[in-house]
């Protein structure tokens, strides 16, 4: 079930009036709720969600019997984990691994394709699930009894099939002690709602034209034209992503959960490092604290650290997606971050630092942007040549000058975006609901932008393929 569809905009007011009237079933209510929203896109996969729920329920309560040094609570931990990476390596890895094999050559047979679908959801709640058996194998959170409410925990609808991945602490925090639902909390909850489906239908999915035909025919690009599709689909994937974030986090609220802020800016920033802090940041802080920080983090030798770094970036990359190019996206973050990590350490740096200014921060936030912008190719493309032949045109300076620009609309629109986004952080939309007066302004500006702007034609969000 998409958030910009009819039958999301039916069936979240009846479940939210059920809820106010179910008294003691509320948990219950919201668990058949969040199974039929995902039995919507297709029925047979809620068996794999439940087999997770089932296993993880089980490793976690076997784990919490079991004395701190007993052996077997490590053997309860790999079978989540087996169970787990086994379903999300067969369902999103297999043709990419026997596609490895095809062209290593080592051998003369070769492996045909799989009709595969993929679980919509799988890499969200697979990661959520597995991070609630790690806390509990740690000893950080105690394992839940309840099988109803773990099992809300890992298919709660709001956050089910695209993120924001939460802790079990948090969600099990408002669970135990539902935050209140006044008057101004479904005023701002309403506010943020109407804000993500501005941000997805009006913003990403115009976008979208753009970036569409611009990634499906690479080689008829100039130089500038390949740079504005590249900035479009930069500001695409963010409208497309926070705004399905916005959404989950105002219908959750209006429930009584309140989840952690998944984009704060990202494209306000002068380091990769940063830029990172602030993009989908409960995936950034799944993969610190559960594969960079085990790995070693920051502690040992700068070697070590490096390699760290790199092998947690790389999984960063094979997460978001089964393809030669993915990986390529997480290496070149990888190595932005390594960089930037030995730039750190120098004089010029620090003097820089000190004595810049100005100019020297937005010379940081330039350089940033073209980074960031030179990596999003390997990840929007349909294949490596391809990413190749856009990367090529945008390091080719030659063209930007030899060929007239398409896109120049779109180029007006970026600009703006980059403007607006510097705005937006200073004055924050909770300041805009201060008053009566701001938050009926803002209201209007995004219904006008809805009727005026909206695309016909209701587009899945981008992370849905992850």
């Amino acid at each position: 079930m998409l958030f910009n569809s009819l039958h999301f905009l039916i069936f979240f007011p009846i479940v939210w009036i059920a809820y106010q009237y179910a008294g003691k079933n509320k948990s219950l209510l919201l668990l058949l709720a969040s199974f039929y929203f995902y039995m919507a896109w297709n029925y047979y996969f809620i068996l794999l969600l439940l087999f997770s729920i089932v296993i993880d329920y089980y490793a976690s309560i076997s784990i919490s019997k079991l004395e701190l040094n007993d052996p077997k609570r490590k053997v309860y931990l790999i079978l989540s984990l087996v169970v787990n990476l086994g379903f999300l390596a067969y369902f999103k890895y297999t043709n990419f691994l026997l596609g490895i094999w095809n062209d290593l050559n080592l051998f003369p047979f070769k492996f045909s394709e799989y009709s595969i679908i993929l679980p919509v959801g799988i890499s969200f709640y697979t990661f959520q699930s597995m991070s609630y058996t790690i806390d509990v194998y740690r000893n950080v959170i105690p394992a839940r009894q309840s099988f109803l409410e773990f099992s809300l925990y890992v298919s709660f609808f709001p956050q089910l099939v695209a993120g924001p991945i939460v802790r079990a602490g948090t969600f099990f925090r408002d669970l135990e002690n539902r935050l209140d639902v006044d008057l101004n909390v479904i005023r701002i909850s309403f506010a943020q709602i109407l804000l993500g489906f501005t941000k997805k239908i009006v913003f990403a999915d115009n976008l979208a034209i753009c970036v569409d035909q611009s990634f499906a025919n690479p080689s008829l690009l100039g130089g500038i034209d390949t740079w504005i599709a590249v900035m479009a689909f930069m500001w695409q994937i963010y409208f497309d992503f926070s705004g399905y974030t916005d959404i989950a986090m105002g219908v959750a609220r209006l429930f009584g959960f309140q989840f952690d802020s998944n984009f704060y800016f990202p494209f306000n920033v002068t380091s990769i490092s940063e830029h990172w802090s602030r993009w989908h940041i409960s995936f950034t802080s799944w993969i610190r604290d559960y594969i960079y920080i085990p790995l070693g983090g920051s502690r040992g030798s700068e070697w070590m650290i490096c390699r760290n770094i790199f092998i947690t970036f790389l999984f960063g990359g094979v997460w978001h997606g089964a393809a030669y190019h993915y990986v390529a996206w997480g290496i070149w973050h990888s190595f932005m971050l390594i960089t930037e990590r030995q730039y750190a350490r120098t004089k010029i740096r620090e003097i820089l630092n000190t004595k810049g200014g100005f100019l020297y921060s937005l010379s940081c936030g330039i350089f940033t942007i073209f980074c960031i912008g030179l990596g999003l190719p390997l990840f929007r493309a349909d294949s490596l040549p391809s990413a190749y032949i856009m990367l090529n045109k945008m390091l080719s300076f030659q063209l930007l000058f030899s060929d007239p620009i398409k896109n120049y609309g779109y180029l007006k629109l970026v600009v703006l975006l980059f403007i607006t986004g510097q705005i937006f952080e200073k004055y924050k939309m909770k300041k805009m609901m201060e008053n009566n007066r701001s938050f009926t302004i803002f209201i209007l500006v995004n219904f006008i932008l809805l009727l005026c702007f909206s695309v016909s034609e209701a587009k899945n969000f981008i992370y849905f393929a992850f």
